[in-house]
């Protein structure tokens, strides 16, 4: 029973350190308008001072809000498929981390949809 645990607590690790890393490389990622060799968002967001630099961020982020949203989906389907096949017996919270983790991507795409208004309405200001 603690191999199972272990087990069980192990995977659980893999998928926190999966999510956090591609977390991380949306970050990092430049959005498709701007990119430049060697950018990353936080440049791209630093430098934009034109209409068009603007709609590029907003593009990204609304591109981000779709990969979370997607994300979010993923993960409730798994809590759903986890939930039905312990219905019977289920001891560990693998399903509570994976709506979690679905609730998390979807406050993300959320957050990600707001971003992306705010670089439109810079945008319009700008014109």
């Amino acid at each position: 029973m603690k191999r199972a645990r272990k087990s069980g607590m192990r995977r659980l690790g893999t998928i926190v350190a999966v999510v956090a890393v591609l977390g991380f490389l949306g970050v990092i990622s430049p959005p498709v308008g701007l990119a430049q060799p060697g950018d990353t968002i936080e440049q791209n967001i630093r430098q934009a001072n034109t209409p068009a630099d603007h709609q590029a961020l907003a593009a990204w982020y609304e591109q981000e809000a779709q990969a979370a949203h997607q994300l979010a989906s993923r993960y409730f389907v798994m809590a759903d498929v986890l939930a039905a096949a312990r219905a019977v017996e289920r001891k560990d919270r693998a399903g509570e981390h994976y709506v979690f983790i679905a609730k998390t991507y979807q406050e993300m795409a959320k957050e990600d949809e707001i971003l992306a208004a705010v670089h439109k309405t810079m945008a319009e200001q700008q014109q």
